[in-house]
């Protein structure tokens, strides 16, 4: 039926297709991963912190645990911040640029888990 544009058939197809992607569970789509995040690298990064929830710690203490560079690392941090399971603080030493510290929003690990498994 190529070349009818505005067919009646071709009309209802298209209200199908809206209403089928309206269906989509919100859960779903809150799951997807920005572009450059994988999930097997996430889960990993979710495991590690769940296994330290009672601390602290920085970008360059889980890239030396999980042996992945720190640009990587950070960017995975960032988004767990974005989603709210991390909160971080700035730690101002004598010298040089502050560190970041990060640590596990105790209210969101649910949501940790669900990336962890």
């Amino acid at each position: 039926i190529s070349g009818q544009a505005n067919t009646p058939n071709t009309a209802f197809q298209a209200d199908i297709d809206t209403l089928l992607r309206r269906g989509i569970p919100q859960q779903e789509s809150a799951r997807r991963l920005p572009k450059g995040l994988t999930p097997q690298t996430l889960r990993l990064v979710c495991q590690w912190i769940d296994d330290h929830q009672a601390r602290d710690f920085s970008t360059n203490e889980l890239a030396a645990a999980l042996q992945i560079s720190r640009v990587s690392c950070r960017k995975y941090l960032i988004w767990l911040e974005q989603i709210n399971v991390l909160f971080t603080t700035n730690h101002y030493g004598i010298t040089g640029r502050p560190e970041y510290r990060y640590r596990l929003v105790v209210e969101n690990l649910m949501l940790l888990t669900q990336y962890s498994q």
